[in-house]
């Protein structure tokens, strides 16, 4: 992650520093809400790699946010 996409690491390693994220077992754990500038930013936050957040983040009903914006925007 630090090397192919920095700038989503140093955030990362900012959010652990001030607490926001914390390490539980293996996985990171939100202490607080946090509002990320992008879904991009964020899915490439908890992946730990480069992401699109329109695909990656999904409803409860596994509908993709991408899905959900276009459904928004024909209405």
């Amino acid at each position: 992650m630090a090397q192919h996409v920095r700038g989503m690491y140093d955030l990362r390693q900012e959010l652990t520093s001030n607490g926001v994220l914390v390490m539980q077992g293996t996985l990171f754990q939100f202490t607080q809400d946090y509002t990320f500038s992008a879904p991009s930013t964020a899915a490439a936050v908890v992946l730990g790699r480069s992401a699109n957040g329109r695909i990656e983040w999904k409803a409860a009903d596994a509908r993709a946010l991408k899905e959900i914006q276009e459904v928004e925007a024909a209405q």
